[in-house]
């Protein structure tokens, strides 16, 4: 029999402390697979792009937007599910939405040289990293990534990097960019098994 709560009584929320885990309402398991199937992707194509010979680069633009074009499909799908602030929402809404024109554009090869596809790519990746940089600001974003501020490091950085660094070859910026997305794959399959489908870390 379902208790009944006085007409007097009062529900609090829980209080969140440092290193307490808190309890994630339904979504979590699907955030969880989202961070799951992102580190996969990312692992399948910096591996590709590190073993395979890259000869041109629409072939790793190719890699390149198969990987901005899912991400962002993963993103768009978590912030569905969330029950954070509108702002947060519309924030890794825009992130997610904007990730997948630039993978289009990657894929169908409009990156016709080593530059354009370090730009395009190091400036996804630096859209990705700061949408989800300034989203965990909020404390309710908990419920939609919980991503670890090292993870938004290394893709804040990657993107730095990528738009930034002179390239001399092809070969190089797949060199570099394959082991990029290995790196963030190890991160994010890191974050995702560390954590219950239904248990989330509250931010601090």
């Amino acid at each position: 029999m379902a208790q009944l709560e006085a007409p007097g009584d009062e529900v609090r929320p829980p209080v969140r402390r440092p290193g307490v885990r808190v309890a994630a309402p339904p979504g979590g398991a699907l955030t969880r697979t989202a961070m799951l199937a992102g580190s996969l992707v990312s692992a399948a194509v910096g591996g590709l792009l590190i073993v395979v010979h890259v000869r041109t680069p629409a072939v790793a633009g190719a890699l390149f937007g198969v990987h901005m074009g899912v991400q962002g499909v993963l993103q768009l799908l978590a912030v569905h599910e969330s029950t954070a602030s509108a702002p947060v929402r519309w924030l890794l809404a825009v992130g997610g939405f904007a990730a997948l024109p630039l993978g289009a554009a990657l894929f169908h090869g409009w990156a016709g040289t080593v530059f354009l596809l370090a730009l395009w790519t190091g400036c996804g990746w630096l859209l990705r990293g700061f949408t989800m940089a300034v989203s965990v600001t909020s404390p309710s974003v908990s419920h939609v990534f919980v991503y670890d501020d090292v993870l938004n490091a290394v893709i804040v950085s990657a993107g730095l990097f990528m738009t930034a660094f002179p390239f001399s070859s092809l070969e190089q910026l797949a060199d570099v960019g394959g082991s990029v997305l290995m790196a963030t794959a190890a991160f994010e399959a890191l974050a995702a098994a560390r954590r219950h489908p239904r248990t989330l870390r509250a931010i601090d």
